[in-house]
């Protein structure tokens, strides 16, 4: 295959042999002026001196003979041009759009828009006489007059700008090409270039075009286009040859150099390949190249990136016997884990930031979340097994760890600087990432200190890549450093990280490789002038390639349309030739695009796709296109058993005897005989859930609150003895507000009660408890003695074991034992919504798992409760009523359930009523000891593994799903 730039070459060396040192060769891009080098060098029957071989850009800023101005310099400069039109310019919002102000400079220079009528047609008159005549005399709104004034203020910055740079030699891209393009005459008189030869543009500006033009009048000039028959017939509605087409039509070449019939005739193989997502396509494209070079070992390989995102994918997927390859695009520093730890300081530090009228920015607290990401970033984390190394360091060994611990523990939903820094023992680390920052000068100082701290890190042993990075972002915060060391503006926080993150975008990281090895991996702007036989194009969707439909600019569209300045059309334009180019001498092309999914849009074919099947492939039939699919395919398959068993060895055995004598509760009893597995996890491995921060009261924590206030109204009355009555509750009432704002505090810690979902729950909390107290006012059961509060109940149940007699506590914490009249009741407060008929069960029911339809947990509760307080009445009457003046044989012992969400129900009860084989009823103990030895009995068996549950309801509030895969 001869590719374009070998046949320009060659083209160039015969026909210039003589004064081929005397050229000056121009072409899309540095890549392609490389790449042209050593094709000449082919071409070359004999040495040579080289010609002058360049981009467009780097020729015209060399020809312009200014200096280009970065540019963040160049916003800091319009900035104090625009505030000599408007003082009260704030920065903050001037850096929002400052970049795109001066891409519009650029874009009117670069096509040599008449920037007078440009601006007069901006201009308010103008505008409304396009908009409706007869509104002339209306009045217009401030917001209207704001924005036309200021683009009155913009055409005199405009102005001041330029004058301003060509005062210092100096000038941003588009101006130099306005420069050369208006200077073309005199320059061509000065250049010692013998002749001007531009190779494979496309898509050229107005300015460009002027200066091709002047050059091709005075005969200095020879342009060498790539073009194919397929794209530049006439009235096609292919936008891949639109600029040629004009070119060609319009600038009266001598010859038309060079259009081909190779997409129309060519042999090609063309496979469309679907994947189900992004990531997958880097491993897809490494099979496909394995699969090249496995047919040719030194075949031509390009694979293409239209999204950059992917590089690193692809690199991972590259085959180990590829030998090399060159890498053109370079890794973007947005994509590396040390900019996602800057990104995560800026985060800390900007939701915990308010700005003051003169004194800057002020830390007042930041948000947990934003603290917790960034101290268990992998490189914090990475320092912090260094630190751990430092003998001379322990007094700070694990002591980002401590300080993550305490914030959960103290639930700290928001944290002051001052806080941390005391928390982390005003470690050089903390300072760095806590110290407030009041300006850019801080900012700086903090990323200096960051880099300094991961260097210490990172030199020792091969850390390459991440030393690599922090040099990398060291230049950058250096470059920032100088530019704003001179201001006397001083930069706020968010505007620093604009600045910064622009840089950033702009910054890759190199990669060594050689530049003319057989596999080049690069972005599609880098493929301009360049062939290859096979292609791997990823991410050929829509929005990706071409990409999506944006308005950069400030300038409303048909201000752009009317003074033929770019918009998303032409680049589409220029993006299709760039695809349809690429595919000219191409034998072998994989396109590669990721699958619909869900959502909506996502996932959509590129129309390039479209073109290629429905048009391209059918007009020639030598072309070979497949529409595939990739699947996985699991090679080396592993038998899963879903189900989880644990056979209850003798060590499971003692484990499970050692938690029974410890005490078997109403909630783990509940949880065996739900989900066995999940009594394992939680009892006996001892799998304890994550504790996390809550900024939002939970349902347990409402409960606790419930409970917390009654305990403290009750408190009183168990201490003393007295009843309560009446007037006792009318007291309550008044100070419960007051209580549960106190209960909140203590429960939530942290968590904010004056605003948001916390705010109602309190409110709720009170009405709940008002409505309690209201009932229990007035209802029969007062005066109601309180006899314990939050207590435990325990009665011993000695249980046969083959030849072991094993002593069990039976056992459970009750919220309340009170007594009413000749009853003593053992109550549990319920937050959520209780039903009296749901506590109607068979005394068979009490030994089932509840399901989605019946729970029996709440009678099996209820039912030990009871089983407890009877015991003890029984046999030690004394440590429930104290000194009561009661006979033990009246009193009636009852459980019970307060539902707040069914207040109106007040005390729910369930009865018992065990009946024996003969139909008769059985003593309640006699017969709830039987039941509970039957209950141990199963839970000893060694016949009865351990297991998840069958029923699917269980799992789905279980906080072991994710190990039982369910």
């Amino acid at each position: 295959m001869q590719t374009f730039l070998e046949l320009t070459a060659k083209y160039i060396y015969e026909k210039y042999k003589e004064n081929i040192s005397e050229l000056c060769i121009v072409l899309p891009s540095r890549r392609a002026s490389f790449f042209f080098k050593n094709a000449l060098a082919q071409a070359a029957t004999e040495p040579i001196w080289s010609p002058e071989v360049s981009s467009m850009e780097d020729f015209i800023c060399k020809m312009a003979k200014v200096d280009v101005v970065e540019p963040i310099n160049l916003q800091l400069e319009l900035y104090d041009l625009m505030r000599e039109q408007d003082p009260k310019l704030d920065f903050d919002q001037f850096v929002t759009w400052a970049g795109t102000l001066l891409d519009d400079f650029s874009r009117i220079d670069q096509n040599l828009v008449e920037t007078r009528k440009l601006f007069d047609y901006l201009s308010e008159a103008k505008a409304l006489e396009r908009w409706e005549p007869r509104n002339l005399g209306w009045t217009m709104s401030p917001a209207m007059r704001k924005y036309f004034s200021l683009w009155e203020n913009i055409e005199k910055t405009y102005h001041n700008l330029q004058k301003h740079l060509n005062k210092n030699k100096q000038a941003y891209t588009g101006m130099a090409f306005r420069k050369v393009a208006n200077e073309i005459d005199a320059i061509v008189q000065e250049s010692t270039c013998h002749q001007f030869i531009f190779i494979g543009l496309n898509a050229l500006t107005k300015s460009e075009e002027k200066i091709i033009k002047a050059l091709l009048r005075h005969n200095k000039a020879e342009v060498l286009f790539d073009s194919d028959d397929f794209y530049m017939e006439e009235n096609t509605a292919n936008r891949a040859g639109s600029f040629l087409r004009k070119y060609k039509n319009g600038w009266k070449l001598p010859e038309w150099r060079w259009q081909q019939n190779m997409l129309l005739t060519d042999e090609k193989k063309i496979n469309v390949i679907g994947v189900a997502n992004a990531s997958m396509q880097g491993k897809l494209a490494g099979q496909l190249l394995q699969e090249i070079r496995e047919q040719d070992k030194h075949a031509q390989v390009a694979i293409v990136l239209p999204d950059e995102t992917l590089l690193l994918p692809v690199l991972h997927s590259i085959p180990d016997d590829v030998p090399n390859y060159n890498v053109t695009m370079g890794l973007s520093f947005k994509g590396t884990p040390l900019f996602n730890l800057v990104d995560l300081l800026f985060d800390v530090h900007l939701t915990g930031v308010t700005q003051l009228q003169d004194t800057g920015y002020k830390v007042y607290q930041y948000h947990h979340l934003s603290v917790s990401k960034l101290l268990t970033h992998p490189f914090i984390r990475r320092y912090e097994l260094y630190l751990n190394e430092q003998a001379d360091q322990a007094e700070f060994h694990g002591l980002i760890q401590q300080v993550l611990d305490t914030i959960v523990s103290e639930n700290k939903v928001l944290i002051t600087a001052q806080e941390l820094l005391e928390l982390g023992k005003h470690h050089p680390l903390f300072e760095t990432l806590f110290r407030t920052w009041r300006d850019c000068d801080d900012i700086i100082m903090a990323m200096y200190d960051l880099i300094e701290l991961l260097r210490q890190v990172y030199t020792h042993g091969h850390n390459t890549i991440e030393t690599e990075y922090l040099y990398t972002f060291y230049t950058i915060v250096k470059r920032l450093d100088t530019i704003f060391d001179c201001r006397e503006q001083k930069i706020s926080v968010r505007s620093f990280r604009k600045f910064l993150y622009e840089l950033i975008t702009q910054q890759r990281l190199p990669f060594s490789g050689e530049p003319i090895s057989d596999v080049q991996i690069m972005g599609m702007l880098e493929t301009r002038a360049l062939d290859f036989e096979n292609l791997i194009i990823l991410s050929v969707n829509e929005n990706t390639l071409p990409a999506p439909k944006k308005h950069n600019s400030l300038m409303p569209y048909d201000v752009l349309k009317e003074f033929g300045l770019p918009t998303y059309a032409e680049t589409e334009g220029a993006m299709a030739y760039n695809f349809y180019r690429l595919l000219q001498r191409a034998k072998r092309v994989n396109l590669l695009y990721v699958l619909p999914s869900d959502t909506y849009g996502s996932g959509e074919k590129s129309r390039f796709i479209l073109q290629l099947q429905n048009d391209l492939a059918l007009r020639n039939s030598n072309i070979t296109f497949r529409d595939l699919t990739a699947i996985v395919e699991q090679k080396d398959t592993k038998a899963y058993d879903e189900d989880i068993v644990i056979e209850k060895d003798t060590a499971t055995l003692e484990q499970i005897k050692r938690d029974l004598q410890r005490g078997l509760y109403p909630s783990s009893l509940n949880t065996y005989i739900n989900c066995s597995l999940k009594y394992y996890f939680s009892r006996i491995a001892k799998m304890q859930e994550v504790d996390e921060v809550e900024e939002q009261v939970d349902s347990a924590q409402f409960g606790t609150v419930v409970h917390q206030v009654l305990e403290d109204f009750f408190k009183p009355y168990e201490q003393s003895g007295q009843p309560i009555v009446a007037e006792s509750i009318d007291q309550m009432l008044l100070e419960l507000p007051k209580q549960v704002k106190m209960a909140f505090d203590h429960t939530t810690r942290g968590a904010t009660t004056e605003r948001g979902m916390n705010y109602l729950l309190l409110k709720v909390a009170i009405e709940v408890l008002q409505k309690y107290l209201n009932t229990l006012k007035n209802s029969s059961e007062l005066p109601l003695y309180i006899l314990r509060l939050e207590d435990s109940l325990t009665a011993k149940l000695p249980v046969q074991l083959n030849d072991e007699l094993l002593e069990v506590t039976i056992a459970g914490k009750a919220d309340r034992i009170d007594m009413t009249g000749h009853e003593v009741r053992v109550i549990d407060y319920k937050t959520g919504k209780v039903e009296a008929n749901k506590l109607r069960v068979k005394t068979d029911d009490l030994r089932a798992p509840s399901s989605k339809t019946k729970d029996f947990d709440k009678p099996r509760q209820l039912w030990l409760y009871q089983y407890i307080l009877q015991r003890q009445l029984r046999e030690a009457p004394q440590t429930i009523v104290g000194n009561h003046p009661l006979d033990p044989a009246t009193i009636a012992a009852k459980s019970g359930i307060i539902s707040f969400r069914n207040i109106d129900e007040n005390v729910l009860s369930s009865e018992f009523n065990f009946v024996g084989e003969d139909g008769q009823p059985k003593d309640f103990i006699v017969a709830s000891e039987e039941l509970l030895r039957s209950i141990v009995q199963d839970m000893l068996n060694p016949a009865e593994p351990i297991r998840k549950t069958k029923d699917l309801e269980v799992c789905q509030w279980c906080p072991y799903k994710g190990i039982c895969a369910r």
